[in-house]
């Protein structure tokens, strides 16, 4: 079964340093992780992303905190137009 990965993009300043600490980092990974189960793949990195197989998404979203409804907001819109980077 194929799985839409989820890309929990780390904010860095300018000179490539993340602007979190690590330990909130962890935080917001396992809640984002937590809230939407074992049908996505959750990956928080400050780089970027590149689609490897056609048929996966990558939904890419900014550090933020998110609720369960907005995170599947996100997914749901990001399916209807083949991916959605906000």
């Amino acid at each position: 079964m194929k799985k839409n990965i989820i890309h929990n993009k780390i904010p860095i300043d300018d000179n490539g340093h993340s602007i979190i600490k690590l330990d909130m980092i962890e935080d917001i990974h396992n809640a984002i992780k937590n809230k939407l189960g074992e049908e996505y793949i959750v990956i928080t990195t400050p780089t970027e992303l590149n689609m490897i197989d056609g048929d996966a998404m990558i939904i890419t979203i900014d550090y933020k905190g998110y609720s369960y409804n907005e995170l599947m907001e996100i997914i749901e819109k990001a399916n209807m137009y083949d991916g959605l980077c906000i």
